[in-house]
């Protein structure tokens, strides 16, 4: 609800001086947040109203205002309605000049119906009415207690006029009672009309001001500002604190609003229908006809103590603007509404009281027969001609509505109806064509309609005044008909300013198809105060919102949860955007990834609420909350939940669930009573059945099933005796277990059923056959065994009683776990999420200058085989890898998650690796966090106590040289001891797809692909290996193509291992804009000059190459730091690349990673073998380069002419590779593509490595004869088969031929037949003619 921007004139005398204004902005602005200029009302506190600065002034009591001295609210927003158009804004005492100014004038009672006549024609001004109305005396509610001036919260308190124009008003809001401060600067129109709702008492000024901060709050629900739509935002919440639930009315389905009604609202009975156990019916006075009944007023006839809920229906909203369908519904229920005297302009719901399914009076008591009439009584009998079919008697469904404005019409100034009522009657018209046309004038004099069923019309003939006398009821009362939809009485109103009559809501019956039709929504309100149990969350941040809660609900009993979901929307001028705040309630399980459909969903754009009904059992539901700028959520439920973050949901399920511990004390209940009774021959027999029901609650269909069942509960009690008493049984006490359940010794009862089709008392043969001798006899009452395994488990229980409810959940849970029929036995068991054990490991966050780090490496061993879940908690973005030591696999992770899967025990156990990225600024106490999550015990162990924070990081930073091999850089890593690694690689550009690998001697490891980022997370560096040795790593290669050392060759000799980490650019991924090529070129050019240096020394070069960098920005950050500083010199937004190899602390000198520059070695040292040869070769050369570059081109073509008309024979030198050759560049043809590209340097082979090559040649060329033989086979298949078909389809064309022949030939015959026969018959009719 919004409107324009109406700027409040001042009086001359209500002006305040600037300072004082700024003053009061700034109090009122401290207690509130402020989202892009939109204020967050603060909390209501009693303290802070008790320490509020009601004035400015020493003048706080006096009754008249000093000049310059009056508050102004600084949220200058514009609360009212599009209908309401303010023209100008005055203070009380502006306009009140002779009354004595109040707040409350008369505490008992108040008609704001009588002097707002001017302002019905506002749905919001009526809506503000009808629902203070509404809460009027319910739980001893009154309006002005709402608002505070110069008084203290204490109860019943009485607000005061502040002449300073300060109020505060206590309304709710946002799941919380909110301090609206407000002034009471009132909006008047240009006919000195004020717009705000006032009563019957003129100097009460309570109304207007609650009414100003009614529309206030109102005003952020994020409507239109076109309407008056309110969404689902309602005065009642506001002022009571009640949960809304909005219930849809399915006209087509009426039977369900029904049924809700029935359970929700009180029912109407007779008085003599009343009996013990039923609802007193309310008082009655009746004189001629039931019209009476209903001319009580509400708060008179209900007896009914305050209940949990309070039920309202809505109108249908009134829209222009709408669809076809939507237009029919509205105009129904108006015409379904004007019937029964209600408008949809006049508020926005009305009161549901009661529900009837019964007459209003008793039916009238036929006179006794007379005996004689009882002998032989005849028969009424009807002939018709007709069969007859008894109608069924249409059900008697009713329910009493209460309202405000029943068959009041009301007129605007000019003497007329208002435009929107005339609106609506002609949409009503115009869209329903079964209606009669009546016009309004005529409605409001009409009596009754001649629809059957519909209430009569008692409205008076003054459209200005709005009672009915109670005379002229009672003079028409005996023309009326018995019907049940009637008029409600009201007191005549007066003119007079001191009238202590009020206008009261009346009732009327309305039958169930008339309800459906008139109302959209029922609109419940709970009582907060009534559920026990409730839990809260809220959250006011911008921009958009997500959060998530989990919900555990864990009840023996099916269970109701009240959900109420607000949401703060972003209004004003950023509320014509599209916006909505949704809440969806998905189950959920740790230990499964399957997708669930939600089972809740709320979408409002103010506030919601809505039931969720679960079954018993224990329910994990996560809650997804999204809202533009704030929402609360608030859950009340008459059963225990827990509504937290994931961490304390965790710790709910670690516990047994509770139709788990009810079945467990059930049957531990009667195990103990069969144990006391053990000796008992009567109560024995019984109390041994109750506890196979307890344990057992199902027949089983065989008998081998409850022989299997019947072990396994012998083995549970055994095993919880143990437990009990926390060492192994003795014979004696074993025994005694035996006799108690019934079963033989766990460690040598055998099965011995074979045949599955016995009947039950051949099971109990066959279980007493299993059983001892001994044992038989002790479990009979009164011998001597007996009596002894009575002693010994009376001194055995009371240890086992010292902890009822845990023994008792270890023998249902042993029970549960070993049975095989599980599902059958105990389905809704089954069903539950299971218990789950987890175990923590946690980090501390350090703030260092990388943003990258590597947090957690550790390695666990997996005991057995269990399904394990991984969740991660952390502030900051995390990604967890899981590697599998044995075979050197990663799990394959679901998006950034490591998804519930089984893990397979192993030698070397499982590494989890974490790697986080860290914003500028952590929050204090920032830590990393893992749980491993699973459904048994014991849970996978870390190798060491305490997990590694501190890692040593080699980082490795340069710029991004393109090349034709595509490769970004290429490291050494020498290995002094044998470690563990991890290698990180990521680039200035995101989306560019990178190939990290690690080779051993040219060969690919291990390797992995990324965009972006990319890491390798663990890697085992090796000292030294054997030729014919392969680890894991070398064996898992992501190239299919290379191939596997021969294991059956002896071994030669040790090899060293040359690991080099290299990156490379993938499908050109990565290109260069021209500054950034400009700048990738002269690097480039700096290291080709870098290379024509021959006599110096590496270490010289290095030192001087890095100098150079420095001075141009380019230097290589090449450190072996962990978490050393950015160099200063990086141009960071020049395209670069970073690499980084994490290691232990304590294994820092373990490897050494450096450039691998052995080709750039080669070549100088091939030059500096020239420049001994040849001393001063490289001077020469620099000397000779320029000049031949530089020569003329005439120059050039000369000496090419001369070197033709040279002797052939003489010999030539070679031009320069380097030189540029521009004259044969534009006339040569492109042969680059007919060169064989080499793909490595030349090197030296031995004969292993040309065994080697010839066996990879002798299989490459083996492979490819046989993908030919298998190619060639298949295509002399497809051959044949093509010959096949062709043959076929030649056959089948010629079969049609024939048979086309056939059938030709067939018709042929047939037609000169006919023809025949039609040329044969005139010549025999012309002979009959002769004849």
């Amino acid at each position: 609800m919004s409107s324009t921007h109406i700027k409040k004139r001042e009086s001359s005398t209500g002006k305040m001086s600037s300072s004082d204004r700024q003053t009061e902005t700034l109090l009122s602005v401290s207690n509130a947040d402020i989202f892009g200029g939109s204020f967050i009302w603060p909390e209501w506190n009693d303290a802070d109203i008790n320490k509020e600065n009601w004035s400015s002034g020493p003048n706080t009591k006096s009754r008249k205002r000093p000049k310059a001295d009056f508050y102004e609210d600084p949220e200058e927003k514009t609360f009212l309605p599009p209908s309401l158009k303010a023209h100008s804004w005055k203070r009380p005492a502006d306009f009140l000049t002779e009354q004595n100014l109040t707040i409350v004038e008369n505490q008992t009672s108040f008609d704001l119906l009588t002097p707002n006549e001017h302002l019905m024609f506002c749905q919001t001004i009526t809506s503000i009415i009808s629902e203070i109305y509404i809460v009027w005396k319910q739980d001893n509610w009154r309006p002005w207690e709402h608002i505070y001036s110069l008084c203290k919260v204490v109860e019943d308190h009485v607000p005061l006029y502040n002449s300073y124009g300060k109020y505060v008003v206590k309304l709710y809001w946002m799941g919380s009672w909110r301090k609206i401060t407000i002034d009471d600067a009132m909006p008047f129109d240009e006919e000195n009309n004020m717009l705000l709702p006032a009563s019957t008492c003129q100097s009460e000024l309570w109304p207007m001001l609650l009414a100003k901060a009614l529309m206030k709050v109102a005003s952020t629900n994020a409507g239109t500002k076109t309407t008056e739509t309110i969404d689902d935002f309602t005065f009642i919440q506001a002022l009571t604190g009640w949960v809304q639930e909005i219930h849809p009315i399915d006209f087509l389905f009426p039977e369900k609003t029904w049924n809700f009604l029935q359970d929700s609202i009180p029912k109407f009975i007779l008085q003599d229908q009343s009996g013990p156990g039923m609802e007193p019916a309310p008082p009655v006075t009746r004189t001629d006809s039931n019209l009476q009944t209903s001319l009580v007023p509400l708060e008179q006839n209900d007896t009914k103590d305050a209940s949990e809920v309070v039920v309202c229906a809505s109108f249908y909203p009134f829209q222009t603007h709408c669809g076809a369908y939507e237009m029919s519904q509205m105009a129904k229920s108006a015409e379904t509404l004007r019937r029964h005297g209600l408008s949809l302009l006049r508020g926005r719901a009305v009161l549901v009281t009661r529900t009837r399914a019964g007459p209003l009076e008793p039916p009238p008591t036929s006179p006794p027969v007379p005996r004689w009439k009882l002998i032989r009584p005849q028969k009424k009998t009807v002939i018709t001609s007709e069969p007859q079919k008894t109608p069924l008697p249409k059900p008697e469904q009713f329910i009493e509505v209460a309202s405000l404005y029943f068959f009041n019409r009301f007129k605007n100034k000019s003497g007329s109806l208002s435009g929107l009522e005339t609106e609506l009657s002609s949409t009503v018209k115009g869209s329903c064509t079964s209606l009669m046309p009546i016009s309004e004038k005529e409605d409001a004099d009409c009596q009754e309609f001649q629809e059957p069923g519909a209430a009569k019309c008692n409205s008076p003939n003054n459209l200005q005044k709005t009672t009915v006398s109670v005379e002229d009821i009672k003079k028409d009362s005996d023309n009326i008909p018995n019907d049940d939809s009637v008029m409600a009485e009201k007191e005549p109103a007066t003119k007079e300013a001191s009238a202590d009559v009020q206008p009261l809501l009346s009732r009327t019956w309305l039958d169930l198809a008339d309800f459906v039709k008139c109302f959209k929504h029922l609109l419940v309100f709970h009582k907060p105060h009534f559920y026990p149990h409730s839990s809260q969350r809220s959250c006011f941040k911008c921009p958009m919102i997500r959060r998530e809660y989990y919900l555990c609900i864990d009840t023996p009993q099916p269970s109701q949860t009240l959900i109420s979901f607000s949401a703060l929307l972003f209004w004003g001028e950023e509320s014509e955007k599209k916006q909505e705040a949704v809440l969806t309630i998905l189950p959920h399980l740790w230990t499964s990834m399957q997708a669930q459909m939600p089972v809740f969903i709320i979408k409002t754009t103010c506030c919601k609420a809505a039931v969720l009904n679960l079954p018993k059992g224990r329910h994990l539901m996560v809650v997804h909350v999204r809202a533009p700028v704030g929402y609360h959520v608030l859950l009340c439920s008459k059963t225990p939940l827990s509504f937290e973050d994931e961490e304390t949901a965790m710790a709910e399920f670690t516990k047994e669930s509770a139709c788990f511990t009810e079945q467990a004390i059930a049957i531990y209940g009667a195990l103990s009573r069969v144990a006391a009774s053990l000796g008992d021959e009567q109560k024995l027999p019984a109390l041994r059945e109750t506890l196979k029901k307890a344990h057992c609650p199902i027949n089983h269909s065989t008998t081998l099933e409850e022989q299997q069942h019947h072990k396994v509960f012998g083995l549970a009690v055994n095993h919880m005796v143990r437990e009990a008493l926390r060492r192994e049984l003795t014979p004696d006490e074993r025994f005694a277990v035996q006799v108690l359940t019934q079963s033989s010794d766990a460690e040598t009862f055998s099965q011995t059923l074979k045949d599955e089709k016995q009947t039950s008392s051949d099971v109990q043969a066959a279980l007493e056959e299993n059983l001892e001798p001994a044992v038989l006899n002790a479990s009979e009452p009164g011998t001597k065994e007996n009596l002894n395994a009575a002693e010994i488990l009376s001194d055995m229980w009371p240890k086992i009683e010292a902890d009822t409810e845990k023994h008792a959940a270890i023998l249902y849970r042993y029970m549960f776990d070993n049975s095989e029929e599980k599902a059958q036995l105990y389905p809704s068991l089954h069903k539950e999420p299971p218990r789950i054990f987890f175990t923590d490991f946690s980090v501390p966050l350090r703030e260092t200058a990388d943003f990258w780090e590597m947090v957690f490496r550790e390695v666990f061993l997996v005991p057995r085989k269990m399904l394990l879940a991984v969740k991660v908690f952390s502030p900051v973005r995390n990604v967890l890898h899981v590697i599998n030591n044995d075979t050197g696999e990663e799990v394959k992770l679901l998006f950034t998650k490591v998804p519930p899967r089984v893990f397979e025990p192993n030698k070397s156990g499982y590494t989890f690796v974490a790697e986080v990225w860290k914003p500028q600024s952590l929050p204090a106490d920032a830590k990393w966090k893992m749980v491993l999550i699973g459904t048994e015990e014991p849970l996978p162990k870390m190798s060491r106590e305490t997990p590694l924070n501190a890692f040593s990081v080699k980082k490795f930073q340069e710029y991004y040289i393109p090349n034709k091999k595509n490769l970004i850089c290429r490291y050494l890593v020498q290995v002094r001891a044998e470690t563990m690694a991890t290698v990180q690689f990521q680039t200035s550009k995101s989306d560019v797809v990178i190939h990290l690998s690690i080779l051993d001697q040219d060969k690919e490891e291990v390797a992995n692909t990324g965009r972006g980022h990319v890491m390798i997370p663990l890697f085992h560096f090796l000292l030294q290996r054997d030729s014919t040795q392969e680890t894991s790593q070398q064996r898992l290669r992501t190239d299919d193509a290379a191939g596997e050392a021969d294991s059956d060759q002896p071994p030669l000799h040790t090899l060293e291992h040359k690991y080099v980490v290299q990156a490379q650019v993938l499908y050109g991924s990565w290109p260069l804009d021209k500054s950034e090529l400009t700048f990738a070129n002269m690097l480039k050019d700096k290291e080709k000059k870098e290379m024509r240096a021959p006599d110096r020394p590496p270490d010289e070069l290095q030192s001087s190459r890095k100098a150079e960098r420095d001075g141009k920005k380019g230097k290589s950050a090449a450190a072996s730091t962990s978490g050393s500083k950015q160099d200063m010199s990086f141009d960071l937004t020049k395209p670069h690349w970073i690499l980084r190899v994490v290691t232990e602390k304590t294994k820092t000198e373990s490897i050494e990673v450096k450039k691998d520059t052995e080709r750039s070695d080669e070549i100088r040292a091939i030059k500096n073998s020239w420049e001994k040869l040849e001393p001063g070769r490289h001077a020469k050369s620099l000397e000779t380069r320029p000049r031949f570059l530089n020569r003329p081109l005439n120059e050039a073509d000369d000496e090419t002419t001369s070197d033709k008309n040279k002797d052939p024979a003489a010999p030539t030198c070679d031009p320069d590779p380097c030189s540029p050759s521009e004259d044969f560049s534009d006339t040569l043809p492109d042969f680059s593509h007919l060169l064989r590209g080499q793909t490595g340097s030349s090197k030296l082979t031995d004969s292993q490595k040309e065994e080697e090559r010839d066996k990879e040649l002798i299989e490459k060329i083996q492979t490819y004869q046989c993908v030919r033989e298998s190619f060639l086979e298949k295509h002399k298949q497809y051959a044949s088969d093509r010959r096949e078909l062709v043959k076929q389809q030649l056959e089948m064309y010629q079969n049609m031929q024939e048979e086309r022949q056939k059938s030709l030939n067939a018709f042929k015959e047939g037609y000169e037949i006919t023809v025949l026969k039609k040329v044969k018959q005139p010549s025999k009719d012309a002979k009959k003619l002769e004849k």
